[in-house]
């Protein structure tokens, strides 16, 4: 698979400009998607980035992606908003995906204040589905355990969750050889798709939009959301 460079568009035009018939890469090397694509910000500026950018290229969930959607994830509430607010002032009709790790607001009053904040400034974008609000408990990586696990128990960090997700995940990236941590947050491991392209095989991306969406469900429906594991992401995936 042809490796594209990822880099920023520099001119000004409209988000949802129809891409090229023949190409999907502008010169400057991003990716110009077509009206049907929704937009992607999210805290994390390697695994996210490298995670939704292969997905663009192996499978048919494509998204507008540019680097500068993808930051630090301890300020996303102060990152997001001049994002969205750039996209929808050239696309009415934007829909645009939020995605982010819990565990920076999990137990955290000023975090999670500021967390509310976010939601209530873009309150009249979340209620029309403009904006969706796609956070992990505790990080993506939970996100990536449904792919091969239907498990819901409570995980309060990265490291609760590394332990019982490396197993599954580490043979899959070219060089398995290497500490977990390493793989999963290093430019160096992460710019390969093989590893997206195998945890999708097989049908484990429909297995964990599947589990993620009825787990949540039940645990709302008990009123115990707080106490389990959850993914927002299948919602990139489902509500479209």
């Amino acid at each position: 698979m042809a490796r594209r460079k990822i880099a920023d568009v520099v001119e000004k035009r409209p988000y949802f400009e129809a891409a090229p018939v023949d190409s999907s890469v502008t010169e400057e090397g991003t990716r110009d998607m077509g009206v049907q694509y929704p937009f992607l910000i999210c805290g994390g500026r390697n695994t996210e980035r490298y995670y939704f950018t292969h997905i663009n290229d192996t499978t048919n969930y494509k998204f507008n992606i540019r680097p500068k959607y993808f930051g630090d994830e301890a300020n996303y509430t102060e990152a997001f908003p001049p994002r969205i607010r750039e996209i929808l002032k050239v696309n009415n009709d934007a829909k645009i995906f939020c995605v982010f790790d819990w565990d920076t607001i999990y137990g955290q009053e000023v975090n999670l204040n500021k967390h509310k904040a976010f939601e209530r400034l873009f309150e009249a974008e979340i209620s029309n589905g403009m904006v969706v609000v796609c956070p992990s408990m505790p990080s993506i990586e939970y996100w990536f355990l449904l792919h091969f696990a239907d498990d819901d128990r409570f995980y309060k960090s990265y490291g609760s969750i590394a332990g019982v997700l490396a197993p599954h995940l580490k043979p899959y990236f070219v060089d398995p050889s290497k500490p977990f941590k390493k793989l999963l947050k290093s430019e160096k491991h992460l710019k390969d798709a093989t590893w997206v392209m195998n945890l999708c095989a097989a049908g484990k991306l429909d297995l964990a939009i599947q589990r993620a969406e009825k787990n949540i469900k039940a645990a709302i429906a008990s009123d115990e959301l707080d106490r389990h594991a959850y993914s927002y992401v299948y919602k990139v995936f489902k509500e479209r």
